[in-house]
């Protein structure tokens, strides 16, 4: 009789349908992931792409610049605008800079003595009053004009004071003013000095009060002109108050 052929065990038959089911769910798992897979793909291809149409783009915009120079010049103006405007925006500090010159303001002219008709300077009266002595050579160096007390005595002309006092022996309070002609104007018998030496004074100011000072007994203005050191008649070169 016949050996019976062994049953195949039945752990192998489990094993076999245990892989299958394995090899099933890999599948199934394969199949979802498909689509993630595909898509990654896609923007691999995309990405690719991309630099080959920047250079294409690059390409016609040369040829197009070429062809209108109008066109390059107008492209390089806006690259520089746009890279002036990103170096102002990273550093505040930069701006433009008006390089335009202004105007400067002209001096103050230079004063001038008045000159008469026939060129000979010009002064002004120190005082209104009545002559009560007048220029003589040897006698009289100016002349003396009577004022009340307290009269404003005016510079004749502009200058520099060159002596404010009561040193000199007869003129009483004394004012002596330098001019830029050559000439020095003395003013005398003063009651009051409103000046001192080194001032700058203006023609027509007020030097002093008139008073009766020195070697005078009534109130009056002693008013002289010399030229360098020499004294001249006053009234030839004065013009008016």
């Amino acid at each position: 009789m016949a050996a019976a052929k062994p049953a195949e065990p039945k752990s192998r038959k489990a094993e076999a349908e245990a892989a299958k089911s394995k090899s099933t769910e890999r599948s199934k798992v394969a199949a979802k992931a498909a689509p993630e897979k595909t898509l990654s793909k896609a923007e691999s291809r995309m990405a690719a792409a991309t630099p080959a149409r920047l250079v294409k783009t690059e390409r016609i915009s040369r040829s197009a610049s070429a062809s209108d120079p109008a066109a390059t010049e107008t492209a390089a103006a806006g690259s520089r605008g746009k890279a002036v405007v990103a170096a102002t925006a990273e550093n505040p500090s930069v701006r433009k800079v008006d390089t335009t010159a202004t105007a400067s303001i002209p001096p103050a002219p230079e004063s001038k003595t008045v000159a008469s008709d026939d060129g000979k300077p010009e002064f002004r009266w120190p005082a209104r009053g009545r002559i009560i002595q007048g220029f003589s050579t040897g006698g009289n160096d100016g002349i003396n004009i009577a004022v009340p007390e307290g009269t404003q005595v005016k510079a004749a002309e502009n200058g520099v004071v060159a002596y404010a006092g009561n040193e000199l022996k007869g003129y009483g309070n004394l004012v002596l003013i330098r001019h830029p002609n050559g000439f020095v104007s003395a003013y005398a018998h003063n009651g009051e000095i409103d000046v001192k030496r080194g001032d700058q004074v203006r023609r027509g100011q007020t030097i002093a009060k008139s008073g009766q000072s020195g070697n005078v007994v009534s109130p009056q203005l002693h008013f002289e002109l010399r030229k360098g050191s020499r004294p001249v008649d006053p009234t030839r070169y004065l013009a008016g108050l």
